[in-house]
């Protein structure tokens, strides 16, 4: 049974039940702003890239402060006592990362939309032009829970580690390093870790694939119950909470992102990598 994520129908018979946020990015190596081609209905916006990123680190999407994301989240009216659907415009791009985000928050009424705004307009259900602002400031209260988010010497201590496995959610060509990066920096990958590129986790629609076959996956390639600690790293610490999301689905509870992924790794002195496949 899927616990995190919910369908667009359900969306559509709870909407004036919930809160509503668009965590829709700029996919790397692409101009401008955000400019989704539609919004649902009573959203507001989640700006992931800006409003709740660190704004004092040079690298992209970095895990803002507890005090601003409490800050920020009021700002848009959140409640404690809300409950949240997340989604962004490219089927599961983005989703995934605001849902890891509040979950640090230690909240727990958080879903991801399956499929997002694709299928939400695949069932077609109505969408709007703009975003709805909040009524009320919020009292949404951040209860920080540690490691969720990890840093580079946590990523380096846990390397040679038997009961560590990082998982890294880009595609195949640039985790062996023959593909090119959208960032400056050093080509391959950190080294032990396995590729899991997170496009392989869904369907043509965006949609999430069967859990069991999903499970099925990270169990092949090392995943052990609870046994092992679940590190999952990307290009800038976005798609990587799509590894983390599914791995919640499986059952697997000891999980950890990297926040600054490749983009801090790759041009960390004396980092090292590997090229190759895993």
């Amino acid at each position: 049974m899927v616990k995190n994520l919910k369908s667009s129908q359900w969306l559509y018979e709870n909407r004036e039940d919930v809160t509503i946020l668009d965590s829709g990015i700029v996919k790397p190596g692409e101009s401008g702003d955000y400019q989704p081609a539609a919004i649902i209905p009573g959203a507001l916006r989640f700006d992931i890239s800006h409003t709740f990123s660190d704004h004092a680190s040079a690298l992209p999407n970095m895990m803002c402060s507890s005090r601003v994301f409490q800050a920020e989240a009021r700002q848009l009216g959140i409640n404690n006592s809300d409950t949240l659907v997340v989604y962004d415009d490219k089927g599961l791009f983005s989703a995934a990362r605001a849902w890891w985000m509040f979950k640090s928050m230690g909240f727990e009424h958080v879903y991801v939309l399956d499929g997002g705004l694709k299928q939400w307009q695949a069932c077609g259900f109505d969408t709007a032009s703009g975003y709805a602002s909040a009524q009320s400031l919020g009292n949404f209260t951040a209860r920080p829970k540690p490691h969720f988010f990890i840093n580079h010497k946590t990523v380096l201590t846990g390397i040679n580690c038997q009961d560590t496995l990082l998982f890294d959610a880009r595609g195949a060509k640039r985790f062996e390093g023959s593909g090119s990066e959208p960032r400056q920096g050093r080509q391959g990958h950190i080294p032990n870790s396995v590729n899991l590129p997170y496009s392989s986790l869904l369907t043509e629609e965006g949609l999430l694939k069967p859990i069991s076959e999903i499970a099925e996956c990270l169990a092949s390639l090392g995943a052990e119950s609870n046994k092992t600690m679940l590190q999952f790293s990307c290009g800038s610490g976005v798609t990587a909470c799509i590894l983390a999301l599914v791995a919640t689905e499986c059952g697997y509870t000891r999980l950890q992102v990297y926040d600054g992924s490749w983009s801090e790794w790759s041009k960390l002195e004396g980092a090292p990598i590997e090229i190759g496949p895993s």
